[in-house]
């Protein structure tokens, strides 16, 4: 795998799988070449975003894996080393509560049952109004309480039944999300080192774990040099070797005119990667 800058981020992908192909179905898996070049010592960081973040263990001291890192610019390790990618859980904010509608996510659910209650309700009511309070005065005459009137308290009825379930079932939706919103405000006292899907995974215990220390022995850096392409593919003298590239143009131009130079590298299996954003 030669990568040049950004190139190297399917390659990373790349060794990932293989790494859960060893590591969980315990598959036998090439020998991996990685010939990366940078600008910068910082951006060797990247190179540890091979290990998975995540909490399955995952040991690449099985996985024939080498690692040849060239930097261009920096003639010499600098005094502060490289930098370590850090995860940082951001802390949200109030205003970082879930939106919904009204009525929450589940609106039409329940607006067909605010209806379906209210009319329940209703019915409720006005049987209630009707037996205790109108048949006693009226007695089903329709002389005290006519017919015009009679409507006129069914649709008072029917409003204050819609009103008093819709806000119940506005304060009941109200509270419960409520209770997301703190669960999300509670989360601004977990530590950036914590994830808060686990709560238990420490990053920081993670970097100084067998696998780092296995990335470490498997990475040889090389500082103020080129990486000499034709000299490194040369060098590989297995029977079918396979040459994946990715970044600038120039260099996969290269590579493929390496691995196509006639009677020189037959046993070299060209394949260009290139990606945009």
């Amino acid at each position: 795998m030669v990568s040049g800058g950004s190139g190297i981020t399917p390659f990373i992908s790349i060794i990932r799988e293989l790494i859960h192909l060893n590591t969980i179905f315990k598959c036998k898996t090439p020998k991996v070449v990685l010939i990366c070049a940078f600008k910068n010592s910082s951006s060797l960081s990247m190179l540890e975003l091979i290990l998975p973040i995540n909490g399955t263990p995952s040991d690449i001291s099985n996985l024939e894996l080498q690692i040849e890192a060239y930097i261009t610019r920096d003639k010499e390790p600098k005094a502060d080393g490289p930098i370590h990618p850090q995860i940082r859980w951001l802390k949200p904010n109030p205003s970082d509560e879930p939106v919904h509608a009204i009525l929450g996510p589940n609106s039409w659910l329940w607006l067909g049952a605010i209806i379906s209650s209210s009319f329940v309700v209703f019915l409720i009511l006005i049987g209630i109004i009707t037996r205790y309070y109108i048949f006693p005065i009226d007695h089903n005459s329709n002389k005290i309480f006519s017919y015009p009137l009679n409507a006129f308290l069914n649709m008072l009825v029917i409003c204050v039944s819609i009103a008093s379930v819709s806000t119940a079932a506005f304060l009941w939706n109200k509270k419960y999300y409520a209770k997301e919103g703190k669960q999300i405000q509670n989360m601004e006292g977990s530590t950036p080192t914590v994830s808060p899907n686990s709560m238990v995974y420490n990053v920081d215990r993670e970097l100084e774990s067998l696998p780092y220390q296995s990335l470490i022995q498997a990475t040889k850096v090389h500082y103020g040099v080129r990486p000499d392409l034709r000299k490194i593919l040369f060098e590989h003298k297995g029977s079918s070797v396979g040459v994946l590239a990715s970044g600038p143009k120039t260099m996969r131009h290269e590579v493929a005119a390496i691995c196509s130079s006639s009677g020189l590298a037959e046993n070299l299996h060209f394949e260009s990667i290139s990606f945009s954003w």
